[in-house]
């Protein structure tokens, strides 16, 4: 089916992009927020990641599938941005801002349900989720791809760009990381 799309696209049919974007934008907005934590972020990602998969789709080559190329670029696409911020500082807007005379803060109102409803579910899944973000990048991707999208090593191997056994390696260190962060 992907394939098919993707000749009409090539062969002129703009609209049938959409129909690759339906299919792959939450699988890209996962993927950006799971590195960046942030929902602006995540949106800016993943347009950016459909303009390249627009631009290059000529290059898409039939040796993977659409579903691991795209997401190589997507990885690829947030690891750059990860890369570029190095260095820089930035201002979360759930913290406090101090001002010359006052401080303030600011409270960004949440889409969530109401902390009471799901304050035993969560605890849980909080722990384990800031273990993960407290994982640097290549280690966070690898425990994303493989324990929570179920990529194979093969596709995970393609899309991070390393081979079969430092996928392996890497992935079992960041378990263990993991392990010995959350202690259960």
């Amino acid at each position: 089916m992907d394939i098919e799309i993707v000749e009409k696209i090539l062969k002129g049919d703009i609209d049938a992009f959409s129909q690759i974007i339906d299919k792959y934008e939450k699988m890209v907005y996962n993927l950006a927020y799971r590195i960046f934590n942030n929902t602006s972020d995540a949106e800016d990602i993943t347009q950016e990641v459909f303009i390249k998969i627009y631009k290059n789709l000529h290059k898409c080559e039939g040796k993977t599938s659409i579903k691991t190329w795209i997401y190589t670029i997507a990885y690829n696409t947030s690891i750059d941005e990860v890369r570029k911020r190095k260095g820089k500082n930035n201002v979360s807007l759930d913290m406090e801002i101090e001002g010359e005379e006052n401080s303030f803060s600011l409270n960004i109102p949440s889409n969530e349900p109401t902390p009471e409803s799901s304050l035993i579910e969560k605890e849980g899944l909080l722990e384990i989720e800031q273990a993960i973000n407290s994982l640097n990048e290549i280690n966070k991707s690898l425990i994303f791809l493989r324990d929570i999208k179920g990529f194979s090593y093969n596709e995970i191997s393609d899309i991070m760009g390393l081979n079969i056994g430092t996928v392996k390696s890497r992935l079992n260190r960041a378990r263990n990381i993991l392990k010995n962060i959350i202690k259960f």
